[in-house]
This record gives C-alpha cells, sequence and structure tokens, in this order.
C-alpha cells in the first residue's frame, strides 16, 4: 500500500539439518507532510498595498506631438519588494476621473509600467489603456492610487502627487519625472525631485516612458 512501511523479521534456526525460517510483519504507518509551493511571478500575494509600495515616476499631461486625447500617460514603479498584481486598483484624478483596472497585471519589483489615455500615446510593451475615465489637467492636478474598493469608495490610499504643487516643472511636449535617486514616497511628493525629461521618444515628445527616467540635473 502507498505511504505503508514494512518491517520485516527474520528468526531462523537449524533443527536436524533441516532450517526453518519464521517471517512475521510489523507495519507502521509513516507520515507525510504535503507542501504546495507556488511561483510568486505568476501568483503574487493579493493583500493590501501599502502606502508608497507604488509610486506615480512620471507624468505626461501636455503632449505637443498628439493632441491629449491621444497623448497622455503617466507612469508608476514597483516601490515593494514582491510583485503587485495591479488589477482592481483604482486610479484618480482629484476624486473626479476614477479607473478601475480591469486587467490582471503583475509588475515586478523594481519595474515600471505605463498607463495610457490612447494607445497611440507611447510604444511601451509594459502599458494599459485607461481610455476617457481619465483625463490630466495641464495646470496640475492631484494623480492618485487606491488599493481595490468602490469607485464612489476605493480603498486605502497607495500613493498620490499634486503634480501642480511647488517647485513641480511644466513645459509642453516634455513630461515631468521623478529623479530616479529619489524613489521613494516621502522624496517623490516633492516638486523639488522632479524635472523636465529630456529623452525622445517614439512620438517625438520628450519622456522615458516604462523605463528608467533621466537624472535630473
Amino acid at each position: 500500500l502507498p505511504n505503508i512501511h514494512y518491517q520485516i523479521l527474520v528468526n531462523s534456526s537449524i533443527n536436524e539439518g533441516m532450517a526453518s525460517f519464521l517471517i512475521s510483519m510489523d507495519t507502521t504507518e509513516a507520515l507525510m507532510e504535503i507542501i504546495q509551493l507556488s511561483d510568486s511571478s505568476v501568483d503574487p500575494p493579493v493583500d493590501e498595498i501599502g502606502y508608497g509600495e507604488l509610486l506615480i515616476t512620471e507624468i505626461m499631461f501636455d503632449p505637443s506631438a498628439l493632441t491629449d486625447t491621444y497623448g497622455e500617460w503617466f507612469e508608476i514603479y514597483n516601490n515593494s519588494g514582491q510583485p503587485v498584481n495591479l488589477q482592481n486598483l483604482i486610479l484618480s484624478r482629484d476624486t473626479v476621473n476614477i479607473h478601475t483596472i480591469a486587467d490582471s497585471i503583475v509588475l515586478l519589483p523594481g519595474a515600471y509600467f505605463v498607463f495610457e489615455r490612447n494607445d497611440t500615446a507611447t510604444d511601451a510593451a509594459n502599458s494599459y489603456t485607461y481610455g476617457s475615465d481619465i483625463s490630466l489637467s495641464n495646470t496640475g492636478a492631484v494623480l492618485s492610487i487606491f488599493n481595490k474598493g468602490t469607485e464612489a469608495d476605493p480603498g486605502t490610499l497607495i500613493f498620490s502627487v499634486d503634480y501642480g504643487g511647488d517647485n513641480f516643472p511644466s513645459l509642453a511636449g516634455a513630461s515631468i519625472s521623478l529623479n530616479p535617486t529619489k524613489l521613494n514616497a516621502s522624496d517623490a511628493v516633492s516638486g523639488s525631485s522632479w524635472c523636465l525629461s529630456t529623452s525622445v521618444y517614439n512620438t517625438g515628445d520628450l519622456g522615458t516612458p516604462g523605463a528608467i527616467n533621466d537624472l535630473c540635473q
């Protein structure tokens, strides 16, 4: 039988030149512990994401090569030490424009991801289109990410930045980007940690969608 250990005892004796064997069997049950393993990159934890574990790191709110409808986008960064599934997280601009992420998107630690108003905004492979639910004001707005909830009552705040605040840069045709040396929640909300992008991406505007940001000078 499976999972059974058999112990066989052999007692032999010789009587008038004849050998005889006595075999007795004593069975004991062998206990087995089964541990189920999973690949965390495929099946990441579903626990609530803590504040600052995702950061907003780049925002294109005023494109020049395309109109706002086709060219707006923003980028996030996984600042945690584990894969994060973005499905059902809530994106918000000023609590007026709200979108719930429909797709299952696993973002690995240290990776970037782009959210686009239209799929023409960038050629980043690591991207998701939120459509007309969110428009990015050229004069500044509070852009936020929340844990799962409802659009009327989102879950806890993961990260929020007011890109119209003090010292935040602004220039048509260039995204604003968080200095890659400032990838933490306390620095990321300060305008002095942001600068204008200098690299050209596929539309001809300036930015680094889905990739490490330009260093701020």
